[in-house]
């Protein structure tokens, strides 16, 4: 089988997460998620050299941060690698953090606003890094749709439709101390076709996923006993940076929001949750 990759770069917004998993689900592909500071150089090796179809999904706000992924491909018979640019200006971005979710607390919203921010003053201009790859840009005045087609239109007939999602085979952690919340979410998820994992505090969780624990996606309350939230957040990202962290609490003020932010939580949900906020959340972030 011929090996493809396509590095989806762009900054930290729910549209382009919907994108990778588009892409994933589209072509079956496997998705790794990437950036500066942490590449899995090992896992996506060793899928591009059993002739997979990779998706990297990744802020990778530098030249030399999409290089670095880039080179990870060795040109095969068949097979093309792809860089795409997600590309959101400042009133997309605005839409996309203030309005998603409405179950998301405000002051988060504002958080990740001026995250966006900041990603946009540090990144540089795609091009120098991709003299002998395709580049396809594409943002939220696209349909899905659209963009999914410019991809597979830029690697010819390297992509093979699968359609299959593999919904089935998503792994869900869920963190609350409170076992009757704790039900009430693992039965949501799993009508939502997931996987549940169960833990009641951050240490039982950490040690779960120590012992080899195979998820994608962590749901935590924010207030434990022990480790809260945000600060199991910040471990993952030490000790399995490959599971993405939803918080979920009835308390979010305006510190907790931007210590989430800052510890790299996909977002931050208000309780009582909304089904409706949830189920895109994870859709959009799950790996």
């Amino acid at each position: 089988m011929a090996s493809s990759l396509i590095v989806l770069t762009g900054p930290p917004l729910p549209g382009r997460w919907s994108l990778a998993r588009g892409l994933q689900r589209r072509y079956a592909a496997r998705r790794f998620v990437a950036d500066a500071d942490c590449v899995p150089i090992i896992d996506i090796t060793r899928a591009l050299s059993r002739g997979q179809c990779v998706v990297v999904d990744g802020d990778l706000p530098t030249a030399d941060a999409r290089h670095e992924v880039l080179d990870l491909y060795h040109p095969t018979p068949g097979g093309r690698r792809v860089l795409v640019e997600w590309r959101c200006g400042a009133r997309e971005a605005e839409r996309e953090v203030f309005r998603r979710y409405a179950s998301r607390p405000e002051v988060l919203a504002r958080a990740e606003y001026a995250r966006y921010l900041d990603d946009a003053a540090r990144r540089t201009a795609v091009g120098a890094e991709v003299t002998d790859s395709c580049v396809v840009r594409v943002g939220p005045e696209m349909t899905l749709d659209e963009q999914i087609a410019s991809v597979a239109e830029a690697m010819g007939g390297a992509l093979e439709v699968r359609g299959s999602d593999g919904v089935g085979g998503r792994r869900v952690m869920v963190v609350e101390d409170d076992a009757d919340e704790r039900a009430v979410l693992a039965d949501v998820l799993e009508e939502l076709g997931f996987q549940v994992e169960l833990a009641p505090d951050a240490g039982v969780a950490m040690a779960l996923l120590d012992d080899g624990a195979d998820v994608e996606l962590l749901i935590s309350d924010q207030i434990m006993p022990g480790m809260s939230g945000v600060e199991l957040t910040r471990a993952l990202k030490q000790r399995h940076p490959q599971v993405r962290t939803v918080l979920l609490t009835a308390f979010g003020d305006e510190a907790m929001c931007y210590e989430a932010v800052q510890a790299h939580a996909v977002t931050v949900l208000s309780k009582p949750l909304r089904v409706i906020d949830l189920e895109r959340v994870l859709d959009e972030a799950t790996v």
